[in-house]
């Protein structure tokens, strides 16, 4: 496993927002992005620290979107990979900017971003999931739920939660978003939201980490992780149409070479049964594989929520 040393992942958070100078520039692709990477043998890689996706741990740069790329990079060239953090909902600009090669944050294909960036072929499809207090008081079991019960909603900034619940007519006001899933975490359990949104994945993974914490000496109350429950997962729908999420690896739209070569060598994972090795050890089983009929092109037409009014830059 490649080891994140402290020194390269500080010098990459603070790119963020500027131009590698090594990189030179040719519009939005800064000259040649594949031919450049395999010199260099090093792609950086925007990610959000969100597990388990991709986020940094005893210096390492673990989650399934990182061990994905970690895969295909080394079939590529023997390219390492190199993580540099971003808010999430500010990675794409980070990318078109030229702080790092590569999106692997458990980034979701919509017709609003498509507009901004090329996608790679589908990596995963994962559902929503809701996180609430123990007992579930209020019912909530979709986004419709949450508008009829004028329920409190905590989403993580950037996220296409938002923008569902929006769609399912929650009013802004009744939406909050936080800066992280731990955040999320505390604000159901300490009774200050109602539920939290986002794929079930995180968020079971969240779950799966905050039990492992020792609760803090002379705590007066429950673990928050005792205090919530998961409810089923769901495909939200708007105006009738299921928004089937699925998550992808985004580059700049110049960097054609880039993305077929990430393309084929993420096809031949696939068809050698690598690819769920790769994402199991994260949660993912294989009903989170990709459809087969599911392609980019669909996903980036189908879009989902693309309203003027709606943040462009969901998960």
């Amino acid at each position: 496993m490649w080891a994140w040393s402290r020194r390269r992942f500080l010098q990459g958070a603070l790119l963020v927002g500027g131009v590698a100078a090594t990189g030179g520039c040719g519009g939005l692709g800064f000259g040649d992005t594949l031919e450049r990477i395999r010199e260099a043998g090093v792609v950086r890689l925007g990610i959000a620290g969100e597990r388990p996706y991709a986020y940094a741990e005893d210096e390492q740069l673990l989650g399934a979107t990182a061990a994905v790329h970690r895969a295909v990079f080394q079939r590529i060239g023997e390219i390492d990979v190199e993580g540099v953090v971003s808010p999430f909902g500010e990675l794409i600009e980070g990318l078109n900017g030229g702080s790092f090669d590569a999106v692997a944050a458990g980034m979701f294909v919509t017709a609003a971003r498509c507009d901004l960036v090329a996608f790679s072929d589908p990596v995963y499809c994962a559902p929503t999931g809701f996180l609430v207090a123990r007992g579930n008081p209020q019912g909530l079991r979709n986004f419709d739920s949450v508008a009829q019960a004028g329920a409190r909603l905590v989403v993580l900034g950037g996220t296409v939660e938002r923008e569902y619940a929006r769609a399912a007519g929650v009013g802004a006001d009744r939406i909050v978003p936080v800066g992280s899933q731990e955040d999320g975490l505390d604000a159901v359990a300490d009774g200050r939201a109602d539920v939290f949104a986002l794929t079930s994945l995180s968020l079971r993974s969240l779950l799966e980490q905050a039990r492992q914490e020792p609760p803090p000496p002379g705590a007066a109350q429950p673990p928050a992780v005792e205090q919530v429950e998961l409810v089923e997962p769901f495909t939200p729908v708007i105006d009738g149409v299921p928004q089937l999420g699925c998550g992808a690896a985004a580059f700049r739209a110049p960097d054609d070479d880039l993305r077929e070569a990430f393309n084929r060598e993420l096809a031949a994972l696939q068809e050698e049964g690598a690819l769920l090795e790769l994402l199991a050890p994260y949660g993912f089983t294989r009903a989170e594989l990709p459809p087969p009929d599911v392609t980019t092109e669909q996903l980036c037409e189908v879009g989902g929520v693309t309203g003027a009014e709606l943040d462009p830059l969901p998960r």
